[in-house]
């Protein structure tokens, strides 16, 4: 009779949907179709009641099984999501296990470094303890093929904060360089390395409170000797002042020359270059002298026998240039200095803005300078009287602590 009634309500155009499930229908559906189907005659027609009441089975069928899929995509989802969760969990641990291994092979690493470094130092202890090198050993020095001279260990180890007392210490022995007869090779010129060994020898025998001025070296290779100088640790680190306020390209202010006062602070200095540029008009390097002298800029500018030329050079324009002196010129601490750059052109010097009389331009933990006048003339120390104007020195100066010396 049920399927009699489905069959004449699917002639009707109302058959219900979707009624067979895994699941099977819910009770109060199963009620309802017993329902209908009992009172539906096996050979009567559909009444509109019943068609009805067909009808309203499907819909409540189609939101029962509705809300089944409803049900079952939700529990899709949440298994997808316990899916990714899952896996970002594994990604998390495997990341973690992965930095857990790089770690390890750094602390590995690390391990190995400081046995290498133990292992390095116990090495240096046994041959400073060796009894091999004594102070009084005298080494025989091949200097760069030309000269070979003969000197004590002690010697060589006067300034025992420098690289030239570590290397013949005897901590190095087996790295320091030797020629075929096993003699120590030096590798400067007899030029530039004999007047160290002199001042070496001067500065062994004589009493520690006096003091040595180092040499300057040949009048041709000062630079060359400077350089060995700090290479071999004798001259210290090398320190700057840097006033370069303005970009080279970008000043605007030039003038024949310049000069400025200078101060060193609690310690001695040995100024050692300049850095300026000529002005950005200027169409070829500047020829430019560079001046010094002791004292206070306003009485040193009408004293011209008071200066010394510290240094000939070339500025380019608008470009950084380095200067370097002839030798070290020692500054004395707390003491006022004068420092004069005069060129060849009117725009030989490019300097700062505007600024007052005595006024800091720039200062470090070791040196302070001040404002600077400018020439106005080509006659140099003579054009200073009717300027009025300063201005700051735009540049840096390189210097080491004369101490160190």
């Amino acid at each position: 009779a049920a399927a009699a009634a489905c069959a004449a309500a699917a002639a009707a155009g109302a058959a219900p949907s979707g009624l067979t499930n895994a699941v099977g229908p819910a009770p109060s559906v199963a009620a309802t179709i017993a329902a209908v189907a009992g009172s539906v005659s096996p050979s009567a027609a559909l009444s509109k009641e019943e068609i009805a009441n067909l009808a309203s089975l499907r819909s409540v069928a189609d939101a029962l099984f509705s809300g089944i899929e409803a049900r079952l995509r939700a529990a899709s989802q949440k298994e997808k999501d316990a899916e990714a969760a899952c896996e970002a969990v594994r990604l998390q641990q495997a990341a973690m296990e992965q930095k857990h291994r790089e770690a390890e092979s750094a602390l590995e690493a690390e391990r190995a470094a400081l046995q290498a470094q133990r292992r390095e130092f116990e090495e240096e202890r046994e041959r400073m303890q060796s009894p091999s090198c004594r102070r009084s050993d005298v080494l025989s020095l091949n200097i760069g093929g030309e000269r070979v001279v003969q000197r004590r260990r002690s010697t060589l180890c006067a300034l025992p904060d420098s690289f030239l007392a570590a290397r013949f210490s005897g901590r190095w022995e087996q790295e320091v360089d030797r020629d075929e007869e096993g003699r120590y090779f030096i590798n400067y010129s007899p030029e530039l390395f004999l007047p160290l060994l002199d001042f070496l020898g001067a500065r062994e025998t004589e009493d520690p409170a006096r003091d040595i001025a180092l040499p300057v070296g040949p009048d041709n290779q000062r630079p060359q000797f400077q350089a060995m100088l700090r290479h071999l640790g004798i001259l210290p680190a090398v320190s700057f002042l840097d006033c370069v306020a303005t970009p080279y390209s970008d000043l605007v202010n030039c003038d024949y020359g310049l000069a400025f006062e200078l101060t060193p602070k609690g310690n001695a200095l040995n100024l050692l270059a300049v850095e300026a540029s000529a002005g950005c008009s200027v169409t070829a390097p500047v020829t430019a002298k560079i001046y010094i002298c002791q004292g206070t800029l306003m009485r040193r500018l009408r004293q011209r026998d008071e200066w010394q030329v510290a240094a000939i050079g070339n500025l380019r324009p608008g470009i950084a240039t380095r200067i370097e002196l002839l030798e070290p010129i020692r500054l004395q601490a707390n003491t006022q200095h004068c420092l004069y750059i005069a060129t060849n052109n009117c725009c030989g010097i490019a300097f700062g803005g505007n600024s007052r009389g005595g006024e800091v331009s720039g200062q470090s933990e070791d040196l302070a300078i001040y404002s600077a006048r400018s020439a106005g003339s080509a006659l140099h120390f003579s054009g200073f009287e009717g300027f009025l104007y300063w201005h700051h020195f735009n540049g840096r100066l390189e210097y080491t602590l004369a101490d160190g010396m």
